[in-house]
C-alpha cells in the first residue's frame, strides 16, 4: 500500500461532512486522534489484500472503490467523498480486509483516524456509530445502484449522472478527471467515453481539458442524466446524510 501523502498537523475535521455531522461531544471524543493528510491522485490507502490500520474521511477529495478479477479486470463499484470514509472494515474485531480496493481518484485533505481509537470511541459515543452505519447503508445502495446503471442505462445518461455525482461531492464545476478514470467508474472503453464527452461538448454540457473536465450547463446534465441521480440523492439524504447539497 502507498504512503505517499503528505500530513499536516492542524487537523481540521468539519470538512468532512460525516464528521461534521457529529454532535460536538462526539467530535470532540475523535478530535485528539485526528491527523490530516493530503494523499496523491492513486495513492491506494485500503487493498483487499492487507487489512488497514487507519480510517479516512474526505474533504474534497474523491476515492475510486474497485474490485479486479484473477485476470487483472477492474471495474469500479462506488465513490467516496466528504460524505463518508475509506477503511471502515479496520472497525471489526480481527483481520478484516476490505472488500474493495480504494485509490484517490481526485485529490483533496484527508482526516486520519487510527481504527484502534476508533474502536475506542465507538464503545463510548453509540451516535458516531450510528452515523457509520447510516453511512455504510448509503453506500451499499449506492454501490448496487452502479451495478444496475452499467447494465441497463446508455453511456451519455450514466455519464452525464456520474460528472453530477462528482461535481455535487467535490463542490466544483472543474473536475480533476482522466478519461481513463471515468471509464472505469462508467464501465466503458476509453474510445466510447472520449466519443460520449465530444457529443457534450458540442451541445454545450462540458469542456474537456488535460487531465480536467469543466461542467458549464448543469440543467442540460440533469436532464439527460439517468434517474440514477435522483434515486442516489435520495437514498443518502433519507438517511439524513444531508451529503450532495443541490
Amino acid at each position: 500500500m502507498s504512503h505517499a501523502s503528505s500530513q499536516k498537523s492542524s487537523p481540521h475535521a468539519g470538512l468532512n461532512r460525516l464528521l461534521a455531522d457529529l454532535p460536538r461531544a462526539d467530535r470532540d471524543e475523535l478530535a485528539a486522534a485526528i491527523r490530516v493528510e493530503h494523499p496523491a491522485r492513486g495513492q491506494v490507502l485500503a487493498t483487499t489484500s492487507e487489512s488497514g490500520t487507519d480510517v479516512w474521511f474526505p474533504h474534497e477529495g474523491i476515492v475510486a472503490l474497485s474490485s479486479t478479477d484473477q485476470d487483472g479486470h477492474s471495474a469500479q463499484t462506488g465513490v467516496v467523498g466528504a460524505e463518508g470514509c475509506v477503511g471502515i472494515e479496520a472497525l471489526l474485531d480481527g483481520p478484516v480486509p476490505p472488500m474493495a480496493d480504494a485509490a484517490v481518484q481526485i485529490e483533496g485533505d484527508m482526516s486520519v483516524i487510527p481504527a484502534r481509537a476508533l474502536r475506542t470511541a465507538l464503545r463510548r459515543r453509540p451516535l458516531i456509530r450510528e452515523a457509520l452505519v447510516k453511512y455504510l447503508y448509503g453506500l451499499s445502495a449506492q454501490s448496487m445502484r452502479i451495478v444496475a446503471c452499467n447494465r441497463l442505462h446508455p453511456l451519455e445518461r450514466r455519464c452525464c449522472t456520474w460528472l453530477l455525482v462528482l461535481r455535487d461531492r467535490t463542490g466544483s464545476d472543474e473536475l480533476p478527471l482522466t478519461q481513463d478514470s471515468l471509464a472505469a467508474l462508467l464501465g466503458g472503453g476509453r474510445p466510447r467515453i472520449n466519443r460520449t464527452l465530444a457529443t457534450l461538448e458540442s451541445g454545450g454540457l462540458l469542456r474537456r481539458g488535460r487531465g480536467r473536465i469543466r461542467l458549464l450547463n448543469r440543467p442540460g446534465l440533469e436532464q439527460r442524466a439517468c434517474e440514477c441521480f435522483d434515486t442516489i440523492f435520495r437514498a443518502y439524504n433519507s438517511l439524513g446524510l444531508a451529503a450532495f447539497p443541490r
